[in-house]
């Protein structure tokens, strides 16, 4: 499937002289490791160590503009964004620097989170150059110090794809299922941190599979009363129902932005319902079984069976 999402991103990245830089970011997480990856593409671009880059969210005091995360936008969007903020942080750096070194700004020269004066030995890394200016007057262009504000509107979609294969076990007097095995192989583009995908991956497939096997919600079709109304009545698998899985990457990464990201967040979601229905129906085709609707519960499997068997 395309993955595009609200296109509209903005990110605010301020150089603190006290040894922070705090990028500001419009998506919300919730277990998807955005305050790790995000910092890992603010580090690398700005020349500087993860533990120095503060990601904020959710606080609408701060965050004024900002698309969310859904739709395996987030990475994509955000990755972006703060990328553009960067390049215009590090050229608002460079002029900032020629102005309290006093030296032109084509003689400054920026690598590794210094900003070098060409054929010199003279230096100033973020944190100096914030603090220099700090107690300085500066240019009207230069104004705000070292803090750029930048948003991206981006409408091209992209691909990610991958291939999930399931094998189960079926006893066709009871019509349990037991997951077997599952390997999935998925193309996300770049994976800026790939233990955070595979762990979204993990527990998407997991998701994914508690659709397919237990969960459903129920009504009492007299009164519309739920009958699935907590988890003594609602199915979840736990850990100890599926098996280890073996997951992988195949990164081709995308031509349409800077770090080349497609999406992976909902590979797991909607690869493993289909993978683990075929996967069934495969097993009963013996018993001239062609479709199942999920959840494949141990009584619909047993039903199953024996509707082709009268």
């Amino acid at each position: 499937e395309s993955s595009i999402g609200t296109p509209l991103e903005q990110t605010e990245i301020t150089v603190r002289y006290f040894g922070q830089v705090d990028v500001v970011i419009g998506t919300q997480p919730s277990g998807q490791g955005h305050e790790t990856s995000f910092a890992q593409v603010a580090a690398d671009w700005l020349g500087l160590t993860t533990d120095k880059i503060q990601i904020i969210v959710g606080d609408t005091d701060v965050v004024k503009v900002g698309g969310g995360s859904h739709s395996g936008r987030s990475m994509r969007m955000a990755g972006t964004v703060i990328v553009m903020a960067a390049d215009e942080l590090i050229e608002k750096g460079r002029k900032l620097a020629g102005h309290v070194m006093e030296t032109s700004t084509s003689d400054i020269v920026f690598s590794d989170g210094l900003f070098n004066v060409k054929g010199t030995d003279l230096h100033i890394n973020w944190f100096e150059l914030a603090e220099k200016s700090e107690k300085i007057e500066l240019p009207e262009d230069l104004q705000g110090g070292l803090s750029v504000t930048i948003s991206n509107e981006m409408n091209t979609p992209v691909f990610p794809n991958g291939c999930h294969i399931c094998e189960v076990e079926v006893d066709p007097e009871t019509g349990a299922v037991e997951l077997v095995r599952y390997a999935a192989v998925d193309d996300v583009g770049r994976a800026i941190n790939p233990m955070i995908v595979h762990g979204q991956t993990h527990g998407a497939v997991v998701q994914g599979l508690g659709q397919a096997m237990v969960e459903a919600c129920m009504n009492d079709p007299e009164t519309g009363q739920t009958l699935s109304g907590s988890l003594m009545d609602y199915g979840l698998l736990r850990a100890e129902d599926v098996p280890l899985f073996k997951v992988a990457l195949n990164e081709v990464p995308s031509p349409t932005n800077p770090l080349g990201i497609k999406a992976g967040g909902e590979g797991g979601t909607t690869s493993s319902p289909a993978a683990f229905i075929n996967a069934v129906v495969d097993a009963l085709r013996g018993y001239g079984v062609t479709d199942l609707k999920m959840p494949a519960t141990p009584f619909k499997v047993w039903q199953a069976i024996h509707d082709t068997q009268e």
